[in-house]
């Protein structure tokens, strides 16, 4: 549903096209020393995760949401990173 290459520092993605009928995973990678937050959100905040983030190797987190929590249409994911020098990539996605 959705992929964001790499970035740096705060930021975020909206997108639509969700249903209800499957699981929601987001996965977020980031490097540089620090942490990141991640905020899935659909009108209320549905999920939240933070992920380490090392110097000179990636971390990765994901959070699954069951079938259900994240409804049709469009959601928002908000990218908080503790400092501007930490780079992130990120997925959401519904598996069949």
């Amino acid at each position: 549903m959705v992929w964001v290459e790499e970035r740096t520092g705060a930021g975020g993605v909206v997108s639509g096209g969700a249903w209800e009928g499957l699981p929601t995973v987001l996965t977020v990678a980031c490097e540089g020393g620090g942490s990141v937050v991640a905020t899935l959100s659909q009108q209320t905040q549905l999920a939240e995760l933070t992920v380490e983030c090392p110097a000179g190797e990636a971390g990765v987190g994901s959070v699954t949401l069951g079938p259900g929590v994240v409804q049709p249409g469009s959601f928002s994911i908000g990218i908080d990173t503790s400092t501007e020098s930490i780079r992130w990539a990120l997925t959401v996605a519904q598996p069949e």
